[in-house]
C-alpha cells in the first residue's frame, strides 16, 4: 500500500503512536519497499528504544489496517478532561 507521510502521521496520531515523520525522514523511508520496512527503519535510526516495546511486524499490521480505516480507529491515550 503506498501512502502519503501525511497520512502515516495521521495514522500513528490514532493508533497512539507519538512520532511523526519529517520530511527529511520521509525522504530517506519513502525509497524503502513497504511500510514494516519504513517503521524498522526509522525505528533502527531514530528511535531504537522503540524497538524493546514494539513489535515491527504487528505494528507494520495496525497501521495498514489504520490506513484502510482512517479516523475509525482511536487507541491513543489522549487524557480525558470532565465536563
Amino acid at each position: 500500500m503506498a501512502a502519503t507521510r501525511k497520512s502515516l502521521n495521521q495514522a500513528f496520531w490514532d493508533l497512539g503512536l507519538r512520532f511523526q515523520w519529517d520530511e527529511d525522514t520521509w525522504v530517506v523511508l519513502e525509497k524503502l519497499p513497504d511500510l514494516e520496512t519504513q517503521i524498522k527503519h526509522y525505528l533502527t535510526h531514530y528511535q531504537p528504544h522503540l524497538l524493546a516495546v514494539y513489535d515491527v511486524e504487528l505494528l507494520g499490521r495496525l497501521v495498514e489496517k489504520q490506513l484502510t480505516t482512517p479516523g475509525e480507529t482511536r487507541m491513543g491515550m489522549e487524557a480525558h478532561r470532565s465536563t
